[in-house]
């Protein structure tokens, strides 16, 4: 089967400029510089069994190490209590320094979408009390492997967001010449089928050569909608979709990945350059407190070991001699 990309032109979003001023616009895959354009066409890998990476060594043999001991931190043995403390000093500065590391890669990556489109908006899910529509789908090209299935996995984007998703993956109609045309008619769907307005309604326009030409794209907004799917938003979803359409994925699981995947990032807004800062600013805290700390630890067991041999010698040096010591120094003062 074909891919999509063919003419792929320049990406654009319109505000549709219909008379009911429901948002719409449209949109040509681009960036695939494929001749095809049906959507997860992408090439396959080829058939056949796994064959898993060779073992070291022998079969049914196995490789074995020597274990050697290691000494603590400034020469104490992780058996003694200077060693364990700072040895458990310096595991609590791991997990605290990744925590920090992963807090700030995960608050800067968030609200990412593919092709470095972040989400910028604070949105809030829609609550309009519609129930979910099962028949989301309909597809009268045969792209779709298991429509029901699919349409399944889309709630996924209305749990998360609120919004209906509805496909259409429309037959090539002659009719339709242009794109504004084409715009004109998803709306003009939306008006005559639906009574909700929380619904996003993309519709594909197959090409007479349906397998092998690109489609034109065409969104149309449910007046609830625009409050979630804005123009930011849809531009995501755009990327997600350019994204995945020339991969090896099946059609089910384009749609599926560029739904759920684009409500992940639309609800949620990416890190800004103030985040990253306090990040940074956080990590050098901790680091700064775990090396006082460590410092501060070896300190003390040095004095420590310094008085235990203190200690030691005194013990093992004869009475006598002790008393000869403490006559000379008197005297000597």
């Amino acid at each position: 089967m074909g891919r999509a990309g063919a003419g792929g032109g320049g990406h654009r979003s319109s505000g549709g400029g219909h008379s009911v001023h429901r948002a719409s616009g449209g949109h040509r895959i681009s960036g695939s510089g494929g001749s095809h354009s049906r959507a997860g066409s992408g090439s396959r890998m080829s058939s056949g069994g796994y064959t898993p990476p060779p073992r070291y060594g022998m079969p049914g043999r196995y490789r074995h190490y020597r274990h050697y001991g290691y000494g603590g931190y400034g020469g104490a043995s992780y058996g003694s209590p200077g060693g364990l403390a700072l040895t458990l000093v310096v595991i609590f500065a791991w997990i605290a320094i990744m925590a920090v590391v992963l807090g700030a890669l995960r608050g800067i990556g968030g609200g990412a979408s593919y092709n470095h489109v972040q989400s910028t908006i604070v949105r809030e899910k829609l609550d309009t009390g519609n129930a979910y529509i099962n028949h989301c789908i309909i597809d009268e090209i045969g792209w779709f492997n298991n429509p029901t299935k699919t349409a399944a996995e889309l709630k996924s984007f209305w749990e998360k967001t609120g919004v209906q998703p509805f496909i259409i993956l429309k037959a090539y109609d002659a009719t339709l010449t242009t794109d504004s045309q084409k715009e004109r008619w998803a709306t003009d769907y939306y008006e005559a089928n639906f009574d909700t307005e929380n619904i996003f309604l993309y519709v594909y326009f197959a090409e007479k050569d349906t397998d092998n030409d690109v489609g034109y794209m065409a969104y149309a907004n449910g007046y609830q909608t625009s409050a979630v799917m804005d123009a930011e938003a849809v531009e995501i979803f755009w990327n997600y979709l350019d994204g995945y359409w020339t991969s090896n994925m099946d059609t089910d699981d384009v749609f599926i990945n560029a739904f759920n995947n684009t409500a992940k990032a639309i609800m949620r807004v990416s890190a800004t350059g103030n985040d990253v800062i306090m990040w940074c600013v956080i990590l050098a805290v901790v680091i700064v407190i775990v090396v006082a700390i460590v410092v501060v630890i070896k300190m003390l067991h040095k004095r420590a070991k310094e008085k235990a041999e203190e200690d030691a010698k005194i013990l093992n040096t004869p009475v006598g001699d002790i008393a000869t010591d403490h006559l000379e120094d008197k005297y000597l003062k």
